[in-house]
């Protein structure tokens, strides 16, 4: 009785065993072929089938994986498909299922590509995408203070440009109008009354004279040779002549300063006389 029971014992843990080494087994070959990938995140995967050329089935709204071929190419005779895929629900999906030939033939000797959407690997990739924000990348340019410092600058140096020893408005100076034949000949008399008068200021006294005596005689585009010729012969002016010659080149002809103020006065306008 008591060898029936070792007996027992015995093959009840050899078939646990087994069936353990039979579950280890399947579980193993199931994490082999069965590729898991986040959902939401697009895949990539290499398909080389040198059977009719490969498209993705049309598209049908709520599908669970979306497949896209990005780029085709040959090689030995057969065709490489770059194929990306968005697996887009839980569960184990056939990227095969989502292919068709382009001829509208059945599919030979193409093995089937099995994926795995893990709803976990998309919460951990969520979790290490937050943890880069939150991280973040801080760039030690000071790129703003840079910015301001520069903006400071060439106010700056705009007002600089502007004010700083800017050269002032020159001031206007009132440009006093040139004196009148008249009031030339009133301060000659001037000078003349009060001590006499220098050469130069005889000279320019003749000029003055000579300027009142032609007018009515001669154009005023008449050489000076034909001025003082009819200056000389006219009735109120060859007297007024005569003296001025003898005072200014012959100073002992006895013509008195007096009577060359009396010849300047006939050409002064008179005042007029301002009552208190």
């Amino acid at each position: 009785m008591a060898a029936s029971k070792t007996s027992f014992r015995v093959w009840l843990l050899r078939g646990l065993t087994v069936l353990a080494v039979i579950v280890a087994g399947w579980w193993f070959l199931q994490r082999e072929d069965n590729l898991k990938v986040p959902l939401g995140v697009e895949q990539a995967a290499i398909i080389t089938y040198s059977g009719p050329g490969l498209i993705v089935k049309p598209f049908r709204y709520g599908v669970a994986v979306n497949v896209r071929i990005a780029q085709v190419t040959e090689h030995s005779g057969a065709k490489v498909y770059d194929v990306r895929y968005l697996v887009n629900r839980e569960g184990v999906h056939d990227l095969i299922e989502y292919l068709m030939s382009d001829n509208g033939g059945a599919l030979s000797g193409l093995p089937s590509f099995k994926v795995m959407g893990d709803p976990k690997l998309s919460k951990e990739l969520e979790a290490r995408v937050k943890e880069t924000e939150d991280i973040g990348i801080e760039v030690r340019g000071h790129y703003q203070a840079t910015l301001v410092a520069l903006a400071v600058f060439w106010i700056l140096w705009l007002f600089a440009l502007i004010f700083w020893r800017r050269p002032k408005k020159p001031v206007p100076v009132p440009v006093k109008p040139p004196l009148s034949l008249a009031e030339q000949l009133r301060l000659l008399l001037g000078e003349l009354e009060e001590g006499g008068l220098s050469a130069e200021q005889k000279a320019r006294l003749e000029m003055l004279l000579l300027r009142c005596w032609r007018e009515g005689l001669v154009p005023a585009d008449a050489p000076m040779a034909d001025v003082l010729a009819a200056i000389a012969r006219g009735e109120r002016t060859g007297e007024a002549l005569d003296h001025l010659q003898r005072w200014l080149h012959r100073p002992g002809s006895g013509v008195a300063d007096a009577e060359i103020a009396t010849i300047i006065r006939q050409h002064l306008p008179a005042r007029v006389a301002v009552r208190p």
